[in-house]
């Protein structure tokens, strides 16, 4: 990565930071997905951890994937979110995505893998080489009506690119979610509407997500807006208490 490149990047990162201490949270950077995997069980509201970010059930370590959360002042989480690197090579995105379906899915033993279909525009179908997979966000409700969504998604972006420098970072979400302008607060470019049917075995009906993508020269470009302006379109409720950035391991 140039580095001029690498120093906008880095710039971005701390920026980022900057609006979330504001807010009075603690942010924390971390590999043990047994640990990630536990903390829905002491959130009721919460679903399980997909099968991507569980090692139980896929192969996702340090080397190939980190979380972040983020702690109020009174050292609850409330925010998660987990990135993972997907090596596609020269096979192409529509191409590992059928090959490797099973480990998109939604926790759970309804859904008929065989059954279930993906449908890409050409395009996304043949983005290859590194890409990396985002997922579970998730804002206690308290928060949700701050800059968190803007900024979180793009700071896991912005690290994973100054980590693994992927060609594309890509994710799915409920359609009402996307047309409600989810996608655009991610920062995510593309859309791929209708990408996964899910075949519900006990229903017999499917359920849809849509795959939402950006390559890396899209963040890039993104970057001119800062973590600042994207505070701004999101005026908290939320009192500020000054809180640090804690790495761990």
């Amino acid at each position: 990565m140039q580095k001029r490149q690498a120093k906008a990047i880095a710039e971005y990162i701390a920026g980022t930071e900057k609006v979330v201490s504001e807010l009075g949270i603690t942010i924390e950077v971390g590999s043990d997905f047994e640990f990630f995997c536990s903390i829905p069980k002491q959130q009721p509201e919460r679903h399980d951890v997909s099968p991507i970010f569980d090692p139980s059930e896929c192969a996702v370590s340090a080397s190939n994937g980190f979380w972040l959360i983020g702690r109020n002042i009174s050292g609850e989480i409330v925010l998660t979110q987990a990135i993972k690197l997907v090596p596609v090579g020269d096979a192409g995105f529509l191409s590992h995505l059928s090959e490797n379906l099973a480990d998109y899915r939604p926790k759970g033993d309804r859904l008929d893998i065989a059954r279930s279909q993906v449908h890409l525009t050409d395009r996304a179908g043949r983005l290859s080489g590194d890409l990396c997979y985002y997922g579970e966000l998730w804002i206690k409700r308290s928060y949700r009506g701050s800059c968190l969504t803007a900024v979180m998604p793009r700071l896991m972006f912005a690290i994973a690119i100054a980590k693994w420098s992927p060609n594309v970072v890509f994710g799915v979400m409920e359609p009402l979610a996307a047309c409600k302008g989810l996608a655009a607060r991610e920062g995510f470019m593309h859309l791929e509407q209708g990408g996964l049917h899910w075949w519900d075995r006990v229903s017999s009906e499917t359920m849809e997500e849509w795959l939402v993508w950006t390559t890396k020269d899209d963040f890039i470009f993104n970057m001119r807006v800062s973590p600042e302006m994207l505070s701004k379109l999101y005026p908290s409720r939320i009192a500020k208490e000054p809180a640090k950035v804690a790495k761990v391991a």
